[in-house]
């Protein structure tokens, strides 16, 4: 599969809703560590002494006639799909970037993409990553016949641990090796379950769909070394794995909004609805084009999901739709639609003009005199102003006005509406306003009650982090808030933390932490 390019232009633009997030490609690894919220996995397959002797070939390693050419690392985040993969190379190795803090089932694949082996460990079914580290998996024949008949993780090293999750049990009455709540998570529109979102029986994250000789979950498709969901290629600074065009707390790679292949989204309102040739007539930044439907099409009307030509029935002239397509919108006005969602006609969509821009950059200087900021995206600086109409959401919270700018800071990371053309202005106004939540974790090396400040290692990095009189911390199930953290506070445990200021952009600056949480 190869990721699309992206405008970001009267909506949203995304990847895929499935993770994929091993290297591949033009080989050369993941060049990404140090500034992504994945640890590396790697780790080992082999055979135990009570199995009949491995055969190491160039599709894997093979056992008594049971040979392991793939891994997927499977898991649940938020009540949607994450997912990895990698083929096991010749010496039975492989790595994996998974997400700290999430629970990932391991499942083995033969060469013919089948799924031969769910891996389990002593105390649990499932792999919980903390950091970088590795493990081995040994292939064991529990009944003596010679042929492994099972899969268990032996040993890990690093921040690993074998944990018990009754979410990524496979059923004893199913035994297809894929977890019985995995196979029911579908928030594509698609009827088959997101492991396998074209219907053809086989786990995606092994397939190579686009006949590259490289597996969908570990694409590279520009052959520069860093797996494509760890590009940047709306060059907003962020790589793609960490934009959330939609702004629905959820990044892009992992976002039910974000499985359907296109190119462009815009919003815009309908006219001309032909039922016979399935077509109608959408108009968007002044220009009107013909849509077609057609089967594959997906359509999502008052939270229910529609296939094909019934979309055709489900919409009406002046509806508000947002619509995305892979065809090229500067290319051509005859387009076929992907997918389309009917908008809330609310005050907030019910726009004056028919172009509207959203953008997600950084904050970078505040002037609550001017009732303006500056504003980087997309190696450009702006000057956004705010007026009374600007709407603000900050931790859950409205305000309105110049109140936006009392709670923005320098480091910010926002998503930013407007009506002006960014293309042709660097002085704007906002619409609304929205920070951007980042999440990581990582462990408490040192604190200084006298300053407010910790110090804590992510990613091989140490970085401060500012306690404030509004920061929330919940350590031991007990809340805390300001300076009474500390009075809870221990080095040398891992903690959640969360920010407003953008922490993978490679700047060491002081962070201000808004929510701390000590990991179990």
């Amino acid at each position: 599969m190869k990721f699309k390019g992206k405008l970001l232009i009267g909506g949203s633009l995304s990847l895929s809703a499935l993770l994929f997030a091993c290297g591949g490609g033009g080989g050369g690894g993941d060049t990404t560590t140090g500034v992504t919220p994945y640890a590396t996995v790697s780790g080992t397959v082999s055979a135990s002494s009570n199995t009949a002797a491995g055969v190491v070939s160039a599709a894997g390693i093979n056992v008594n006639g049971v040979d392991v050419a793939y891994i997927a690392a499977m898991g649940i985040e938020n009540g949607k799909l994450v997912y990895t993969a990698d083929d096991i190379d010749s010496n039975g190795n492989f790595d994996l970037n998974l997400k700290t803090g999430l629970d990932y089932a391991f499942i083995l694949f033969d060469s013919s993409r089948n799924p031969v082996f769910f891996v389990n460990g002593a105390t649990g079914n499932a792999i919980s990553v903390n950091s970088s580290g590795s493990v081995t998996i040994t292939l064991v024949d529990t009944n003596g016949d010679g042929t492994p008949d099972a899969a268990q993780v032996a040993q890990t090293q690093g921040s690993i641990y074998v944990v018990y999750n009754p979410d990524l049990e496979d059923d004893p009455n199913d035994p297809d090796y894929y977890p019985e709540s995995i196979e029911s998570i579908d928030y594509g529109g698609s009827p088959n379950p997101d492991y396998d979102e074209d219907g053809d029986g086989y786990f995606d994250g092994v397939e190579d769909n686009d006949n590259d000789n490289y597996i969908d979950g570990k694409e590279d498709s520009n052959n520069d070394g860093i797996p494509d969901v760890f590009e940047d290629e709306d060059s907003d600074d962020l790589p793609n794995y960490l934009d959330d065009s939609d702004g629905d707390g959820y990044y892009d790679h992992i976002d039910e909004d974000d499985s359907d292949y296109y190119r462009y989204e815009m919003k815009g309102n309908v006219s001309n609805i032909d039922t016979t040739n399935y077509t109608f007539d959408f108009t968007y930044n002044n220009t009107t084009y013909t849509v077609s439907v057609t089967p594959q099409t997906v359509c999502e009307i008052y939270d229910a999901y529609y296939t094909g030509y019934e979309c055709i029935n489900r919409i009406k002239d002046n509806d508000y739709i947002e619509l995305k397509t892979s065809d090229d919108i500067n290319a051509t006005t005859s387009i076929t639609a992907v997918k389309f969602e009917l908008e809330n006609y609310d005050d907030d969509d019910n726009y004056t003009y028919n172009t509207r821009y959203e953008v997600y950059g950084t904050v970078t200087e505040v002037n609550t005199g001017n009732q303006s900021f500056q504003f980087y995206y997309n190696n450009k600086y702006y000057t956004v102003t705010v007026d009374n109409n600007t709407k603000c959401e900050y931790n859950d919270m409205y305000y309105y006005g110049v109140d936006c700018l009392m709670y923005l800071s320098p480091g910010n990371y926002i998503e930013l509406k407007t009506y002006d053309n960014i293309f042709e202005h660097t002085e704007i106004t906002a619409v609304e306003i929205e920070k951007k939540e980042f999440e990581i974790h990582g462990m408490i090396t040192a604190f200084d009650d006298t300053n407010n400040t910790i110090t804590f290692r992510w990613n091989n990095t140490d970085y401060t982090g500012l306690i404030t009189e509004t920061t929330k911390c919940e350590i031991n199930d007990r809340y805390y808030y300001g300076a009474d953290c500390f009075t809870a506070m221990t080095t040398g445990a891992y903690y959640e933390i969360k920010t407003y200021d953008n922490i993978y952009d490679g700047n060491t600056d002081t962070i201000t932490i808004y929510e701390l949480e000590l990991e179990d």
